[in-house]
């Protein structure tokens, strides 16, 4: 192989080492390895002018091949120098990587509407994968809500209650009420039209007890005919007017329904803290059976 000094042959020996230095520097530049400015003195005057740039363009070069390497590695931190425009295209690619880096961190987070059309195929490839994970958490969320969910009335169902009771054990957000419902006299509903007509009493008492309480209150069916209502935050006289509205509601409901009334044993109980707490259901379940026993004495009595 001929050497860098065989290369040129020039009459200014300071020329000449000059070229031969820089046809070394393009060998190195050639194989990526690191070549520095020469910065020479004493050139013919062409040459000389000519040098100055090549030095600008070895300048240009070793930033574009540290930057290169430092991209390579995934160093998205390092900084090029500015006003060099050789290296446009791989700032433009390293802005592109550090706002990916971002996107990716974000669905990481859950943040599942990030959108990538600056990558070509590689864009492909992450939409399809974050639309991947919108559809997997789509459906666990589905999930979780059958499972915590009374498929015939929509409420919450007897799974969410338990867990919402051990939340209560660790919450400090106290007095909490309880109001427990009992459907009465659904099995005779039952026999006689069927379990259609007793589905849709269940329905209809699961919306009037919904709409006697306030949306963050949780409105329960946790058996067949009977509902448990948790009362947030609710002491015992609020618990009682809560009691009264929803009685209100069914005797308005049974004057305009007469032909399929719904009556419901109701009663309610308070805790005062979560030592408290399952003393309060038996209490509220105590109240509703006296009370189902003092409405059919009631009838009884004409």
């Amino acid at each position: 192989m001929t050497s860098c000094s065989e290369l040129v042959s020039f009459v200014n020996e300071e020329d000449q080492r000059y070229l031969a230095d820089a046809a070394c520097r393009i060998e190195k530049l050639l194989i990526s390895r690191t070549a520095m400015p020469l910065r020479p003195e004493g050139l013919s005057p062409d040459l000389q002018a000519f040098a100055e740039k090549f030095d600008h363009l070895l300048e240009a070069m070793e930033a574009l091949r540290r930057f290169a390497i430092a991209l390579g590695n995934g160093d998205l931190s390092h900084e090029p120098p500015k006003r060099l425009h050789l290296l446009d295209s791989l700032k433009q690619l390293q802005a592109n990587l550090r706002h990916l880096t971002w996107q990716t961190l974000e669905v990481a987070a859950g943040n599942f509407d990030q959108q990538v059309d600056f990558l070509g195929e590689f864009s492909a490839a992450f939409n399809k994968m974050v639309e991947g994970l919108r559809e997997k958490r789509t459906a666990e969320e589905q999930m979780r809500h059958l499972s915590l969910h009374d498929a015939l009335t929509g409420l919450y169902n007897r799974t969410f209650f338990n867990e919402e009771i051990e939340r209560l054990r660790l919450s400090p957000d106290y007095p909490v009420s309880f109001l427990i419902a009992d459907l009465d006299d659904l099995k005779p509903v039952n026999d006689t039209y069927g379990h259609q007509v007793g589905d849709l009493l269940i329905q209809t008492a699961a919306r009037l007890l919904e709409h006697g309480v306030r949306g963050e209150d949780s409105v329960v069916r946790v058996g067949g005919d009977e509902f448990t209502i948790i009362l947030y935050g609710t002491d015992r006289t609020t618990a009682n007017a809560v009691l009264d509205r929803i009685r209100t509601a069914l005797h308005a409901y049974n004057r305009r329904n007469e032909s399929l009334s719904i009556h419901m044993s109701l009663g309610t109980a308070t805790a005062q803290d979560d030592a408290d707490l399952e003393d309060a259901l038996r209490r509220a379940d105590e109240a509703m059976y006296q009370d189902k026993v003092q409405r059919k004495e009631k009838l009884r009595n004409g």
